[in-house]
């Protein structure tokens, strides 16, 4: 078993963790491996006492696989979907229906996004290897969250609407700072869940985080980017940024899915560990790692 030959105490900083960021296997493609199977990868969760996971897909629903890994570990597993074009894009019919099927996160648009078509994101180019039409239809549907006048636009709004009647938590997706900010402060006003996804990515000035986090929303920071080969960010970065915005306001995820690195357990673990050693509290990383995404999701602490 893996956890053998970890230190004693391994699971010290894992103990109820909900990971709101997993990427299944596969996700962008079948032939683009990650790591183990999904049902390896959550018995060694529970293994390393972790209390769950949302699991994303850049293209497709995972209520099912969610529902199917829930049933064969007993593992907490939410689905969620990403509001990308091959289901709709900002359509709030199709929130209303992946709640009807079990979802509990939605993402705002991903490669979909306009903002991600116009820096020609990471997942973009993986996508342009396995489709060789994948460029043009990226280009002709991408989707701006923003309308003429530089305000959330109403197909937005209304996605975000039905998050809120519905009860489902909203996360940003890869939108722009400048969307991300109107996505907050309308979620603001009208009481919904946000977690603004990987901020890091667009902005490291700790008074835009902090701007972000006075809406309310989650911000969260993940693992992936610290052990990604082209990667820009280090865990001091991190540690740089949650000083910033306090836990109080922070989520920790590991959004990985490359051969290069471990599974997610112990991609957290590590993550976790770094932080610890640079000052964060076993409390501190509780409320970042298991507190706040149940907050997030909507469930009790």
């Amino acid at each position: 078993m893996m956890e053998a030959a970890l230190p004693e105490g391994f699971d010290r900083l894992l103990r109820g963790a909900i990971d709101l960021h997993v990427h299944g296997q596969p996700d962008v493609s079948a032939q683009l491996a990650n790591r183990g199977d999904d049902l390896g990868v959550a018995r060694l969760a529970q293994a390393y006492g972790m209390a769950g996971w949302v699991l994303k897909s850049h293209l497709w629903a995972t209520m099912d696989r969610a529902r199917s890994l829930r049933d064969a570990t007993g593992f907490t597993v939410h689905g969620s979907i990403t509001l990308n074009p091959p289901v709709g894009g900002l359509e709030p019919s199709v929130v209303e229906l992946a709640a009807a099927h079990g979802a509990r996160v939605v993402f705002l648009p991903t490669w979909g996004s306009a903002a991600d078509v116009e820096r020609d994101g990471y997942i973009a180019m993986l996508l342009r290897r396995t489709s060789p039409s994948f460029a043009e239809f990226n280009a002709r549907t991408a989707i701006a969250l923003l309308d003429a006048s530089g305000g959330l636009s109403g197909r937005a709004r209304a996605v975000v609407d039905a998050c809120r009647a519905l009860g489902l938590s909203l996360a940003t997706g890869h939108a722009s700072l400048a969307e991300s900010r109107a996505v907050a402060a309308y979620c603001a006003g009208i009481g919904q869940r946000l977690l603004i996804t990987h901020p890091l990515h667009y902005t490291t000035d700790p008074a835009e985080l902090r701007e972000l986090a006075d809406t309310g929303a989650f911000l969260e920071f993940c693992n992936a980017p610290l052990v990604h080969p082209d990667g820009h960010l280090r865990v001091r970065d991190v540690h740089d940024a949650l000083a910033a915005v306090g836990p109080e306001r922070a989520v920790l995820t590991t959004d990985v899915f490359s051969r290069w690195v471990p599974p997610e357990p112990e991609c957290l673990r590590m993550f976790l560990e770094q932080l610890a050693y640079l000052g964060w509290t076993a409390e501190q990383l509780a409320t970042m790692v298991a507190a706040n995404p149940r907050t997030f999701l909507g469930e009790p602490a």
